[in-house]
This record gives structure tokens, C-alpha cells and sequence, in this order.
């Protein structure tokens, strides 16, 4: 195995920059990263504090950047996750990590030590003892910082590391619930970084539109984006959800080497990771030239195209997830069974809680809660008719405010397609 790289800290200032034109005055600022990592830690021990918790020990990747602005190989950690940290109620966390030398010193980072990895690979047989000596550590830091509160949060492990932590007396919950509720509102300083990412996706997505052509495949079309992203310091895609022609209905196909066809739409799902951690979670659906839209296809488009602002008018601070289920614009009866799986979701540096979900799914999929200022939303419309041959997807990111909502993504839509 190659010798890993110190992984490095966020860069410590950058400018954000104007989302496809649009005035956006309050995120035009200097991004303060030690004010951005000083508020995430804040958020998480928050919700530490109100659930009683002795600390938290956080394996995810995203996790881990939101708790203490620090990132390495985040997917290979993953499958195999190596680095961790313990979050004490207060003050700074101790990060554990393959390598420990030449760190960065960091104001949310009291110390690095080296990590007790007991994933199979590379702990092999060993597995068991190294869980047990990671599990007396984390009930040493338990006792330290909890006193006699033997309750942590984790979030992803590997059973035998949940077993060791269980032989150590400790009594653990589950990490989730408590890191979903932190992220949810955003600070001025991640509202800046998500307009980063989201101006970077538009720029790859228009040079998409100008480049598709009759014979290109799905994936070449793809890796135009793919290739802006990483020019600019982006880091990875969530999913590769880019199809063409009848491969768009129904939704949910990954790119493939299907060559787009003349007259074809060609509809796609960003779900891209830029620099700083942050998403642009933007739908769109393109018809290929020469030629124009047929009139179903504009008619689909059409549908999906003022369903999306329906939804979007009901985004304001206080909607209940109920009521916005409940009001939520109807689909026709030939659209319903091939329906995108929710109405609105949150976005941070990944999808996030909360999920609201169709009138006729609430009872099923629905629970209590409502939209607060600051969080960032995407809605989601997609239109592709049981038995058809074409389906249309769009989707908005948008920032909840008090009165409605500010939109984050700018891209323009397809006036062919509205004609």
C-alpha cells in the first residue's frame, strides 16, 4: 500500500462568488473556515449536551468534516473507516489517524492519535484485540469527560468495535439522529461554500449543454462535469444519474456507453461534491438537437416545469412537513406510479434530514417537523408517464428564509422545451 499523504486542512479563506448572476449580497464575504469549524463543533456538542451524552465518536467521513474541518480520503474511509474522533460535550476533539505526524493545528483539534484500526483490513486476526484496546480508549476519554454518564453516540462501526464498546460498560446510541439535527442550519460561511460548489456544477453544466451532439455517449456527456469540478478543486459525485432517451423513464438509471440520439432528451442529477465539502444538488433535462421538441416532450417538460414552482412558491419558514405534503402539487394519475421517491429534501455536504415525502406516501413515510430559516432545500419534480417512452427531470436548490426561500442554483431552464 502507497504511503498516505498528510491530509490536509481546509484552505483558510476563499471568496464566494455570485451564483449565475444573481445578487446575493449577504453571501458575497470572505469565508472565515475557523469561524465556519468553530460553529459545525459548536452545533454537534449542542446536540451532545441535549441528549445527556458523554461525547460522540464519529467514523463517517462527512461527519468527521463537519465536526472538525478536517478531510482525508474521504471515500476510501468509507468502506474502510480508519480515521475517528471523540467529541466531548465541550471544548476541543481528539482525532485518530493513520498517521499523526505533520498535521495541521487546528482550533477545533486537541490532539491526533494514532488510530486503533480494527477493520478486517488491515487488522486481519487481530481485529478483536485492537477493538478492545480502541474500546478501553474511548471509555477512558467516556469517564474523563462524562464523569459517571456512560452514554456515547456512534455513528458507523463495525460490529466488533460495538461489541467491544458494549463489554466496556458503555451504553451506545446511535449517532445519527443527533448529527442530522446539527447540520441542518447553515451559517453564513456554509451558505457561501454551497454557492461555490453550485457556481462550479452550472459552469460544467453549461459547457454539457454546448457540447452534447448526436453520437456522444452518456458517460462522455458526464465527464465534461465530472472533469469541471475536479479542475477546480472539487472532490467527488454522490451517484451518476445521467440518462438519455428512453433510459430517462424511469428515473434512477446510471450513466452508461449509450450513444444520445437526435431529438432525444437527455435529463440528469448532479449530486456533486465541490471543494470545501459542500453540494450542488441541481436537475436538469436537455433536448438534443437538430430540431425541435416534439410537442409530448414539451408537454412533460411543461408539467414538471410548473409542478417544481408550485412546490417552491409553498417553501417558507414554519411550513409544517405536513402541510407541505398535503399541499403539495398533485401529480396526474398517468405520472403517479413512476414518481421520484419525495417531494423536498435538506442539503449540506450530502443529502440530509429531513425528507418530506407525497401526500399518499405520508402515512407510510411521513413524520413531524417544519422548515426552519437557514435551512438549505432541494424540491424535486420528475414527469415520466407509466408505459412512456421519455421522462423529465428538474430539481432546485434553495435557501428556506422567513418569507419564502432564495434560490442557490440559477441555471437557466430550457425555453425550446417551454415554447
Amino acid at each position: 500500500m502507497a504511503k498516505r499523504k498528510t491530509p490536509p486542512a481546509e484552505d483558510p479563506q476563499f471568496l464566494a462568488r455570485k451564483a449565475g448572476g444573481m445578487e446575493l449580497k449577504d453571501f458575497e464575504m470572505q469565508v472565515d473556515m475557523a469561524r465556519m469549524r468553530a460553529y459545525r463543533l459548536g452545533r454537534v456538542q449542542e446536540q451532545i449536551r441535549k441528549h445527556d451524552l458523554a461525547g460522540a465518536v464519529l467514523f463517517n467521513s462527512i461527519h468527521l468534516r463537519y465536526a472538525t474541518g478536517t478531510r482525508s480520503v474521504q471515500v476510501f474511509n468509507m468502506h474502510t473507516p480508519y480515521r475517528s474522533t471523540f467529541v466531548p460535550p465541550t471544548g476541543k476533539v481528539i482525532m485518530n489517524d493513520w498517521q499523526t505526524e505533520g498535521l495541521p493545528v487546528l482550533d477545533t483539534v486537541a490532539e491526533y492519535r494514532p488510530t486503533r484500526n480494527f477493520a478486517y483490513f488491515p487488522a486481519g486476526e487481530r481485529h478483536e484485540d485492537i477493538a478492545r484496546a480502541f474500546a478501553k480508549d474511548v471509555a477512558a476519554l467516556t469517564k474523563k469527560h462524562g464523569g459517571r454518564n456512560r452514554r456515547i453516540a456512534v455513528d458507523i462501526i463495525e460490529p466488533v468495535g460495538m461489541l467491544a464498546l458494549q463489554a466496556e460498560g458503555l451504553e451506545v446510541v446511535s449517532a445519527e439522529r443527533l448529527m442530522q439535527h446539527a447540520k441542518v442550519i447553515k451559517s453564513a460561511d456554509e451558505i457561501a461554500c454551497m454557492l461555490h460548489t453550485i457556481t462550479i456544477a452550472e459552469a460544467g453544466m453549461g459547457r454539457m449543454r454546448r457540447a452534447m451532439e448526436p453520437g456522444m455517449t452518456e458517460n462522455e456527456l458526464w465527464a465534461i462535469l465530472h472533469q469541471t469540478n475536479i479542475a477546480k478543486g472539487g472532490e467527488y459525485f454522490e451517484y451518476r444519474l445521467m440518462a438519455s432517451g428512453g433510459r430517462t423513464n424511469p428515473w434512477g438509471q446510471e450513466c452508461s456507453d449509450r450513444m444520445i440520439r437526435a431529438g432525444e432528451l437527455v435529463a440528469f442529477d448532479c449530486g456533486m461534491v465541490g471543494p470545501y465539502g459542500y453540494v450542488a444538488d441541481v436537475s436538469r433535462t436537455y433536448h438534443c438537437g437538430p430540431g425541435r421538441p416534439s410537442a409530448t416532450q414539451r408537454d412533460q417538460y411543461r408539467r414538471a416545469y410548473d409542478y417544481l414552482h408550485h412546490n417552491l412558491a409553498m417553501v417558507r419558514a414554519g411550513v409544517t412537513f405536513r402541510d407541505f405534503s398535503r399541499r403539495g402539487s398533485v401529480l396526474p394519475p398517468q405520472f403517479f406510479r413512476n414518481r421520484y421517491n419525495m417531494l423536498v429534501h435538506s442539503i449540506g455536504m450530502a443529502d440530509e434530514w429531513p425528507s418530506i415525502p407525497y401526500k399518499d406516501d405520508w402515512q407510510r413515510d411521513g413524520y413531524d417537523g417544519s422548515l426552519q430559516e437557514g435551512m438549505t432545500v432541494c424540491v424535486e419534480a420528475y414527469f415520466g408517464a407509466e408505459g412512456g417512452t421519455e421522462g423529465v427531470k428538474l430539481e432546485q436548490q434553495v435557501l428556506v428564509t422567513k418569507t419564502g426561500y432564495q434560490a442557490l442554483s440559477t441555471f437557466p431552464f430550457e425555453d425550446d422545451l417551454l415554447a
